[in-house]
């Protein structure tokens, strides 16, 4: 079981940064934001490499559970 969950961790750091860093370039180009709204993007960015951990935790359980079938 720790397999799929360091697979988990990893996707989850890979999809965190790979949204993120862009995100924040972006978001401090016209200097620190002042507004929720930027503060709110960086959040969804953050949700959103949580959900590619999720598919990809449960996709991993999935094939664990086929292969000792």
């Amino acid at each position: 079981m720790a397999d799929w969950l360091e697979r988990a961790l990893k996707t989850f750091v890979q999809a965190f940064l790979g949204v993120f860093i862009p995100t924040i370039v972006a978001l401090l180009e016209n200097g620190l934001p002042k507004d929720w709204n930027a503060t709110w993007v960086t959040l969804v960015s953050a949700g959103m490499a949580g959900l590619a951990a999720g598919i990809s935790a449960a996709w991993n359980i999935i094939l664990e559970r086929l292969k000792s079938e």
